[in-house]
């Protein structure tokens, strides 16, 4: 029995992020490079069950991850390609287990801020999120292909949430 390869659904901006970086009235910012750590579990592909899933964008989930901070930023009109502000990142690792009963999903990164050279900020940060799934693959696989973005979106909530991040884009 052979698995299929699958991307990940498109990122959609969470509302919630986007009003937490509304609401921190922080300068814009442009992005730096997203990149993997070197053995990083799931960079390239994420195993649920016999599928492989990878990233729509770019060749690795660091490039999803940066894409989401981008349309969010985006979305809260804070990305600015002239920004002396530039938050980079690097993928720890991002995983799904689709067990039966209860699945889940964790992604892992560094996040960098720096002003104009200078660190600002440099700190890991984790997303986790659990849903419903199923023994039957044909329902638990879409359920966890469909609800990793919101992995990712846990994962920029605890950045954008976290005080330090906020301070260092002031």
């Amino acid at each position: 029995m052979s698995g299929c390869a699958m991307k990940a659904p498109p990122y959609q901006p969470a509302i919630d992020n986007v009003q937490v970086l509304q609401r921190a009235k922080v300068r814009p910012a442009n992005l730096g490079e997203f990149a993997v750590k070197p053995g990083a579990v799931g960079a390239e592909e994420i195993k649920l069950r016999a599928n492989t899933m990878s990233s729509p964008v770019g060749s690795s989930f660091a490039s999803y991850l940066g894409d989401a901070l981008k349309q969010e930023l985006e979305m809260a009109n804070l990305l600015d390609a002239k920004s002396g502000f530039q938050v980079s990142g690097t993928l720890l690792g991002t995983d799904i287990d689709t067990a039966m009963g209860t699945a889940s999903g964790y992604a892992e990164a560094r996040f960098v801020v720096k002003q104009d050279g200078q660190v600002r900020f440099d700190k890991v940060k984790r997303g986790e999120h659990q849903w419903e799934s199923s023994f039957v693959g044909a329902v638990a696989i879409p359920a966890a292909q469909m609800n990793y973005p919101i992995v990712l979106q846990h994962l920029l909530s605890s950045l954008y949430s976290d005080i330090d991040f906020q301070n260092s884009l002031k």
